[in-house]
């Protein structure tokens, strides 16, 4: 007898953690301006979680920030983060994410500072998962891009050629 209470006892307490762990978590991102060292960053820049889960980011500072995916760095099926511009301190923003892959994003103020994270949905997407961005797409980020850099100052770059995934200063001896 006290071995099927044993046995009985497991499942319950199995099917209680099983269905706890499918639960839907929030992440925070704080979203660090630090002047002392002349840095804003994503803390954590790189973050795992599982579909369902929500990521908020949190502004730390009355700095201006925004979250935006690259054009080309989601999965296909899923929408593109773009958050609206933060400016004051523990100002927020949530994004549930549902698609399984990779999602890049970056701040645009600070893109010259290297403010960029990334946020797994169970697993890193293979290369052949990303969102293929329409001309259309690729008006509306650069339009968000000129909103802060000259026409010659920043240029997108595809996910495979960009360093660090962000886009980089044009070289100054390119063409324009």
């Amino acid at each position: 007898m006290l071995r099927l209470v044993s046995i009985a006892l497991g499942i319950i307490v199995g099917f209680a953690t099983a269905s706890y762990a499918a639960e839907p978590k929030e992440h925070i991102v704080k979203i660090v301006s630090d002047y002392d060292n002349l840095r804003m960053y994503f803390k954590p820049k790189r973050l795992t979680i599982e579909p369902g889960d929500t990521v908020t980011w949190v502004n730390e500072a009355a700095e201006e920030h925004n979250i935006v995916s690259y054009p080309d760095g989601f999965p296909e099926g899923a929408g593109p983060l773009s958050s609206p511009y933060m400016r004051k301190k523990d100002e927020r923003w949530s994004f549930t994410f549902s698609v399984k892959g990779s999602y890049g994003y970056h701040c645009i103020p600070h893109t010259p500072l290297g403010m960029r994270g990334l946020v797994a949905v169970s697993r890193p997407s293979a290369e052949e998962e990303f969102h293929i961005p329409s001309m259309r797409e690729m008006k509306i980020y650069n339009r968000l891009l000129r909103e802060f850099f000259d026409e010659g100052e920043f240029y997108f770059q595809p996910r495979k050629d960009r360093t660090n995934a962000q886009p980089t200063p044009k070289p100054h001896h390119a063409k324009k």
